[in-house]
Parts: structure tokens; sequence; C-alpha cells
């Protein structure tokens, strides 16, 4: 357990660098793309930046919910039958590698397809999609308590295929450094490989806010499980379209942290009204 423990805090110390590695890569990108108008951010961006870093500040702050919830969950697992780390001695690197970010990303298409589809989880969800307008900061925006649930079950998940700990802590920076990617501004397509590796025009069509565009795209790095399953979607250039969802709390950080305990007194309370109306119709 510290273990974990110890390579997530490294994890936590080293999102500056990511972000700053971030930055520095999609800003020549896009340059390289777009040329230099590409680099001018608008007073829209800017507040949604802000509002990233702030979420990117609060959720470190309180990284230990995510951390305790792992530790705990990975404690009762120790009974479950597992794959032994050992089994992945002697197997190629590639494959290993290959095996893991699969495991990770069968294991986050799951999640993600229930945090859309079940009420209660979805308010939480939809604080990362609550950007009206994709950066590379958005792969930033997501709700603490977001991450003390599927955090923990991913972990758990890599323990239960043999992973070890370096193996998690490694994919969880791949994860950091390919959100970076498919979150910018670049509506780039990889062509014959784009139902092979995740691009920016992929998941942009993920928080794109069109009905036939919902429920589409769960994948973080393999687009073919999408196929797999149904819920590919890539119709064309994705550029320009709305993005975000009905009642968006927009650039404002402290109603994103409450948006999903207002959603929930929504929820709860909507039994409660059902029934207020039938016995008045009565």
């Amino acid at each position: 357990m510290t273990d974990y423990l110890r390579y997530f805090l490294i994890l936590l110390s080293s999102k500056a660098a990511l972000i700053s590695m971030g930055f520095v890569v999609i800003t020549a990108l896009a340059w390289l793309k777009y040329g230099a108008g590409s680099l001018s951010w608008g007073g829209r961006l800017r507040r949604s930046g802000a509002v990233n870093v702030g979420l990117v500040i609060f959720n470190g702050a309180t990284l230990g919910l995510v951390l305790y919830a792992t530790t705990v969950l990975l404690h009762l697992m120790q009974a479950v039958p597992h794959v032994p780390e050992g089994f992945w001695l002697g197997v190629p690197w590639i494959i290993q590698a290959f095996a893991a970010l699969f495991i990770l990303d069968f294991t986050n298409y799951w999640l993600h397809r229930w945090a859309h589809a079940n009420a209660w989880f979805w308010p939480l969800h939809a604080v990362h999609h609550s950007d009206t307008d994709l950066h590379f900061l958005s792969s930033q925006r997501a709700h603490i308590l977001e991450w003390v649930v599927t955090m923990p079950l991913v972990a758990g998940a890599a323990f239960l295929c043999g992973l070890s700990v370096e193996g998690v802590a490694f994919l969880i920076l791949i994860r950091e450094l390919h959100q970076f990617y498919v979150h910018s501004r670049l509506d780039w397509s990889h062509g014959r490989l784009r139902h092979v590796i995740a691009d920016p025009r992929f998941h942009r069509w993920h928080h794109v806010d069109l009905p036939e565009a919902h429920n589409k795209n769960f994948s973080l790095f393999f687009p073919f499980i999408d196929m797999a399953f149904g819920t590919y979607y890539v119709p064309g250039p994705a550029k320009g379209l709305a993005t975000g969802f009905e009642d968006n709390p927009g650039d404002r950080l402290v109603p994103l942290l409450l948006y999903p305990f207002r959603s929930w007194a929504k929820l709860a309370s909507a039994p409660r009204r059902k029934r207020s109306s039938m016995q008045a119709m009565d």
C-alpha cells in the first residue's frame, strides 16, 4: 500500500511539469499547423484556462481523498484471486505496454459509459464536459469526487491483471500527456490510424453538444473499442462545433464544484415533487 501512496504522490508533484510540457508541445503543434494566429487566446479561453488551473490546484490539495479510497480498495482486494505480478516477467515490453494500455482503456471505457448513463454519477462527470471551447487544459477540468470513484477502480483493475505499481504510475503519466493532446484545439485526424489511436477530432466529437454525438467515443486511447460496442462517431471535422451541455455552470470555479450537489438535491427531491403533483390531481 505504501508503494501506491508513494507513486501517487510522485504523480501529484509532477503535475506542474506535465502541464508545462503539454503547453509547450501543443503550442508548437498549433503554431506549425495553423500559424501564429492560433496562439492568440481570447477572453473566454483565458477564463476557461484560469478555472481549469484553479481545479488543478483544488484537486491537488484534496488528492488525499483519492489516495485514501485507492488504499482502502486495494487493501480489500488483497484476498481476491488475481494475476501475480510475475506473470509479466519475460513478456516483451511492447506487448506489456499494449496490454497495460488496453486494460486501462477497457476499464475506463465502461466507467466512462456508465458516467454518461447514470443519472447520479453524471453530475460529477458533467464538470469535465462544462468547457464550451476545448483546449489542452480542458483535460484538467474534473471534479475531485469523480476521481475518488474512478481512480481506485482503475487501480483495482490493474491490480487484478497483475500490473505493478510502477506500471500503474506510468500508465497515468501516459494518460495525462495523451489527454492534453486529444483535448487540444487541433482538429487532427490520424488518417488510416484513426481507428487505432485516438486523435483530437475523435475526442472533440465526444464533447460536441449535438444529439447525434451524445454518448459516443468513450475510449481514451483505442477507438476500436468504441467500434466494437457501437459507440464510434466521427462524421467529419468537429472544429467550431459547440461543446458543453444544458444547465452548464460555465467558467466559474465555485459553481462547478457545487454543481453535483445541486444536481443531486434536484434528483432527491424529484420523487417528492412527483408524489405532491399526483396528490394535487387527486
